[in-house]
Order: structure tokens, then sequence, then C-alpha cells
């Protein structure tokens, strides 16, 4: 690992600059997460005061949240990518003692797991997701034919299920095969070995 002497303050400082803009951002992100329930719940709203037929607004509403989880997922994963890609050049101008006292030593690899926010984004969109197909089978299509009233409806959350088991599979893949690729299989074990569920 490398010093960077020449450049080192330089570093210090856009990295300060760069952490204090990250701060704002995920506080910006809280509001986001608004959008997708919002368009959701007015499309439901829709439905239940017969503005929408009940069978193309359901479906609709459901394209709306699972598009929200699937952005959700793509985000988590751009977000952990550039975590290595950040670590790495952490490295090229850090000192071995820098890390435990400029940064925490846990840093040094970045964990492995999901971004806190993205998880509780996630949890969000599927509780959302669960309530919406449940007030569909309760209160909307509870006595309507399957192929007037549920066919549309389960071909969109069948559809957009398999899609985002796939969507998150192959991001998952991809994040983990950068951070081993770039800190090799025995760094990434031995920090998962003590990670608390919260990515850095």
């Amino acid at each position: 690992m490398s010093n960077g002497n020449s450049t080192r303050p330089e570093f210090l400082m856009e990295m300060y600059r760069v952490y204090w803009a990250n701060i704002a951002r995920s506080m910006e992100g809280v509001w986001k997460v608004l959008a997708p329930i919002t368009v959701a719940g007015t499309i439901l709203a829709g439905v239940h005061k017969d503005y929408l037929p009940a069978s193309f607004g359901i479906s609709l509403a459901l394209v709306v949240i699972l598009w929200a989880l699937n952005v959700t997922i793509d985000l988590n994963a751009w977000h952990r990518r550039n975590l290595l890609f950040v670590a790495k050049a952490e490295q090229e101008f850090l000192a071995e003692k820098d890390y435990g006292r400029i940064l925490p030593a846990a840093y040094r690899v970045p964990s492995a797991g999901w971004i806190t926010f993205y998880t509780i984004n996630a949890v969000t969109f599927v509780a959302f997701l669960i309530l919406s197909a449940l007030y569909a089978a309760i209160w909307e299509l509870r006595d309507v034919g399957f192929v007037e009233g549920w066919l549309l409806p389960c071909i969109v959350l069948g559809g957009g299920l398999i899609a985002t088991g796939l969507n998150a599979w192959a991001q998952e893949r991809s994040a983990r095969g950068h951070r081993d690729e770039l800190f090799g299989k025995a760094a990434t074990t031995e920090t998962s070995a003590s990670e608390a569920g919260d990515a850095r």
C-alpha cells in the first residue's frame, strides 16, 4: 500500500467533502422512497373509488411496486460496487496505521451485506406488495371470476416476482464477485465473520 505523500492532503480533503455530500444524499433518499408508494397508493385508491377497473388498477399498482423494488436492488448493488472502488482508492492514499485512526479498521474491506437504507426500502416495498395483494384478494377481487379479475394481476405478480428474483440473484453474484476479485476470498471471508449485517 502506498502512502501517496504528495497528494495525501488533497485526497483527505476531497474524501471529507464527499463524506458530507453522501450524508446529505442519504437524508434526501428517505423522501424518495415515498414516491412509488404514493403512486401505487393513489392507483389503489382509484380502484377503491371505482375510478379504475379493479383488475387493471391492481395490476398497475403491482407493476409500480415491483418496479420500485427492482430499482432498490439495482441501487443497492451500485452502492456496494462503488464502496469497493472507494476502499481500493483509499488504500492507495492511506497508510496501514490510518485504519483505526482516520477510518475504522473494519472499513479496510467493505461489508458484503446489503446497505441498511436499501434494506429498509426493500422491506417496505415487499410489505406494501403483500398488503396490495391481500387487499385485492379480500376486497376487490373476492367475488370476481379468474379470467376477468385474477388473470392479469396473477401474470403481473408472478412474472414480476420471477424477474425480481433473477435480478436480485444476478446483482448479488456480481457484487460478491467484484469483492472477491478486488480483496481476495480470504479477506472477504475474514470480514464476513465479523459483520453485524450493516454495510459500510
